[in-house]
């Protein structure tokens, strides 16, 4: 019979123990109230003290155990010494578990982040995907915002750590929630094969319908599909197609799309929604150069002297401070 509980007892140590908070928690316990029984025992019942009762004994025990000791309440010599003695162990085991048990998961934490196994948390935006045009992506928002709101989500472990958060994982619904693209804001999608795009896209809207989806796509077919799914912007490879042929004869003109649409160059293009009518030529007293209106599907271009109206979105373009490379 002995055995049979000794057996079990076994069992459920070895099951507490794959939870290390559960296994401390159940040791703090068993060691405070054995030492607790153990100076009411060798105080009231062997020395007789009326002083000392259960309540007193509980927190005789923990005052021991944590190693403060305010002495208001002390052992009697003898055995009295040796429960003393017993307590202050207890307690020291447990604070050393309870600090190693943090570290092992602090450290954890710290493994887990640097081989992209754990989860992001608080990411505004999320890139997905892996390459030169990720890569670029990345580094662009990283101008713009600041990179704690930035997640990056890739298939691979990458050779040298990126500057953002990320993780590692299969294409499933599982790692983009590790991703945090479930409360992420948008969510930029940046593969260059179309059957990835698409099937990356699907689950975005699966995981988070209000995510607003950027894409990359290389022919028109997979544009539709990507359209149905719901992504709300498309980027196209015809995009490259219309700059190489302008490079033939316009030369300069690539060269200021190239630099405008960077925050890390000379100027840079941005946008912005206004929410009362305004004047362009008020505008451009702030130092932007408004150069299109977007309004609704309509693309306008202003003289100085328009008004503008809430709703509408300014296309202009600002100096940027050129960075030293």
């Amino acid at each position: 019979m002995p055995v049979v509980i000794a057996y079990r007892l076994l069992r459920v140590i070895r099951r507490l123990a794959v939870s290390k908070i559960k296994f401390l928690l159940l040791f703090f316990m068993v060691a405070w109230l054995t030492s607790a029984g153990l100076f009411y025992w060798s105080e009231h019942i062997l020395a007789g003290r009326s002083d000392v009762d259960w309540a007193t004994s509980l927190y005789w025990a923990l005052i021991t155990m944590a190693t403060v000791g305010y002495g208001d309440i002390v052992p009697s010599r003898g055995i009295g010494w040796a429960v003393a003695a017993i307590a202050a162990v207890f307690g020291i085991s447990v604070y050393t578990l309870f600090i190693s048990t943090i570290a092992d998961r602090f450290l954890e934490a710290t493994v887990k982040a640097s081989m992209g196994l754990g989860r992001l948390v608080g990411k505004d935006i999320v890139v997905i995907g892996e390459g030169p045009i990720c890569e670029e992506a990345i580094n662009e928002l990283i101008a713009n915002r600041d990179k704690d709101s930035i997640g990056w989500i890739m298939n691979s472990q990458p050779r040298v750590p990126p500057k953002i958060d990320f993780v590692v994982g299969d294409l499933d619904e599982d790692t983009l929630e590790r991703g945090g693209v479930k409360d992420a804001i948008k969510v930029i999608i940046c593969y260059e094969d179309d059957s990835k795009a698409i099937h990356a896209t699907a689950l975005v809207k699966r995981v988070n319908p209000n995510a607003k989806v950027v894409v990359l796509a290389k022919n028109e077919q997979t544009v539709k599909i990507l359209e149905m799914l719901g992504a709300d912007i498309i980027i196209t490879m015809s995009i490259l197609g219309r700059l190489l042929a302008s490079g033939g004869f316009e030369p300069m003109v690539v060269r200021f799309i190239s630099d405008a649409t960077t925050a890390r160059e000379g100027v840079d293009i941005a946008q912005e929604e206004l929410s009362r009518e305004t004047l362009v030529k008020d505008l451009e007293t702030r130092g932007r150069r408004v150069v299109a209106v977007m309004r609704g599907k309509d693309i306008l271009v202003p003289k100085e002297e328009d008004k503008l109206k809430p709703g509408d979105v300014v296309i202009y373009v600002r100096e940027q401070e050129k960075n030293s490379r």
